[in-house]
């Protein structure tokens, strides 16, 4: 079973300290997948204790102690604990202008090549035991607080995104910056999308809101996200929808109306379709989704 096609999907978000550029999120996985979801964030997962795994569109990933994930912030994923092995993990976020910002070639290991990338870096590689370290430190930093924390978690993380492109620097030159390029052309599509999916918005729209054909528009999404373009917005809208359902009193009608869906029968259908629960049911039994940051 593929759990990301069969569960709901939120879109969480992480505010990085402006000091820092990141944010730190101590996490322990529930041994029920948590909603699959995807960040604005670049994410790095360290496991600390435990055993769990996670799952992505075509590929699982099981965890143990020292082992890393490295997730780009267009994928959907979900995770879990193994039942009696709870995973504790720290979840590193810092947003993709950061790394570019000291260098334009640390975004390298998380703009890839979907069908040979390896998410998980095993804790015996000296690459997870490196950057499984400076993480620690980061711990410490935050915590301190001392003169100069903000910039010694920016070296750290300077020296993570360095020991990350260098374990997999594979692709040559050509292939990663076709790869990057893709992905900033579609910057403009994401943006339009979330900004707009309250409207009755197509193809055409997004296409030129990236100077582009709908045609390749169209095979962009695919190229890049690894779905469609009607499959990204309706999965957005249904988002939002969550999101009212767990946070609001609104009516349903009401939150159809705000979220795009054209009647109550599409957001019905489409909302089951994707979550297995009806609105109603879904409000019910999900309750906000917080987390805390360091």
């Amino acid at each position: 079973m593929n759990i990301i096609q069969t569960v709901e999907a939120i879109q969480i978000n992480h505010n990085t300290n402006p000091e820092t550029g990141i944010a730190l999120v101590p996490w322990t996985l529930s041994t029920i997948p948590e909603i699959p979801h995807w960040h604005q964030a670049l994410e790095i997962c360290y496991c600390l204790s435990g055993r769990g795994v996670f799952y992505f569109k075509e590929r699982q990933y099981d965890i143990s102690p020292g082992d890393l994930i490295i997730v780009n912030n267009v994928e959907r994923h979900t995770s879990k604990s193994y039942r009696g092995e709870t995973c504790s993990n720290l979840f590193l976020f810092f947003q993709a202008s950061t790394l570019e910002q000291m260098d334009f070639h640390l975004l390298r290991p998380f703009f890839f090549d979907r069908r040979h990338f390896i998410h998980r870096i095993a804790a015996d590689l000296p690459a997870a035991r490196k950057i499984g370290a400076f993480i620690m430190e980061i711990q410490e930093e935050l915590a301190g607080k001392q003169a100069a924390y903000g910039q010694m978690t920016k070296s750290l993380l300077y020296q993570i995104a360095s020991l990350l492109l260098r374990h997999y620097h594979t692709e040559s030159d050509k292939t990663w910056q076709s790869l990057y390029s893709k992905y900033t052309i579609l910057q403009a599509g994401l943006a339009y999308i979330q900004s707009r999916y309250q409207e009755d918005i197509r193809l055409a729209d997004v296409a030129q809101s990236m100077s582009l054909s709908a045609s390749r528009a169209r095979h962009l999404f695919k190229e890049v996200m690894g779905e469609g373009f009607k499959t990204y917005l309706t999965q957005y809208r249904v988002q939002a929808a969550q999101r009212l359902l767990a946070q609001t009193d609104l009516t349903v009608t009401e939150i159809y109306e705000q979220c795009g869906f054209q009647s109550a029968s599409s957001f019905y259908r489409e909302f089951s379709k994707i979550t297995n629960l009806s609105p109603v049911s879904y409000a019910k039994k999900h309750p906000l989704i917080t987390w805390e940051t360091s």
